[in-house]
């Protein structure tokens, strides 16, 4: 057959060059063959990328530092701490307000964030050094630890069920020590702390076998305090408080049944 009545595309044959519309059509495949690789190759080196590098760069393990975590954004500084005023603190505040915590949102890191920022790493199983550093802001986005506390009408019900022989004086003594919250700790200059309603000492927590995860219960503090109260059934422990609740009281305070 001649040449000329060869279909289009099909081999000729040996040593027969193949037609320009025949090499024309190869061309356009291994062109489109070459563009959908190259795509294929692009979306997995991507979706990699946003596998391996979508945490934040400060490895706060957030999706990013825009909107969604100001805390890892480059306008907070790497530790946010007692005395610093901005929107940074504003952030915390309403993080731990978001968990449940008591605290206002003013943006002010005074003592009460102070306490709150501590309470929350004892909370989320963190060192309890009262600064928001990676770990603290990572938690503070990442954490289901919630921060509500028994109501003060509750301590004090507790307070006086634990303690029937001197209910008054036990519940003037919480409310002296903590204002009834199961949350407060004060730290002391020697760099020690006391830990909620009864403001349980570090020595005393060691000596009781505690941690201040427990101190922190309610339940638990309230029992300890009992512990320590039955070695002498005084209040020794709280020598402050207990001259606090044995002065007369006057009569706006007697009626307000604090």
């Amino acid at each position: 057959m001649p040449a000329s009545d060869a279909s289009p595309g099909r081999d000729a044959g040996p040593g027969v060059e193949p037609s320009p519309r025949s090499a024309g059509s190869s061309r356009r495949r291994r062109l489109r063959t070459s563009v959908v690789t190259a795509a294929v190759v692009a979306a997995v080196t991507v979706s990699a990328w946003v596998l391996t590098n979508g945490r934040s760069p400060s490895g706060g393990g957030g999706r990013g530092t825009g909107e969604d975590r100001p805390l890892f954004s480059a306008g907070c500084s790497p530790v946010i701490a007692m005395g610093q005023h901005d929107e940074c603190v504003r952030e915390v505040q309403r993080l731990l307000h978001a968990k449940g915590a008591d605290i206002g949102v003013d943006g002010d890191f005074g003592p009460q964030t102070l306490r709150r920022v501590t309470a929350f790493q004892v909370l989320a199983g963190l060192p309890p050094n009262g600064v928001v550093g990676e770990p603290t802001k990572k938690a503070l986005y990442t954490s289901r630890v919630r921060m509500a506390v028994w109501s003060p009408h509750k301590v004090r019900q507790r307070v006086r069920d634990v303690f029937p022989e001197v209910p008054d004086k036990a519940v003037a003594i919480a409310d002296c020590q903590s204002f009834l919250d199961p949350l407060h700790i004060l730290p002391n200059t020697n760099g020690t702390r006391n830990w909620g309603l009864f403001q349980i000492s570090d020595a005393r927590l060691r000596e009781l076998g505690g941690t201040p995860r427990e101190a922190l219960d309610p339940e638990w503090n309230i029992r300890a305090a009992r512990k320590l109260w039955s070695r002498d059934r005084d209040f020794g422990d709280w020598p402050h408080c207990e001259r606090a609740a044995e002065a007369p009281r006057s009569p706006a305070t007697a009626h307000s049944g604090t």
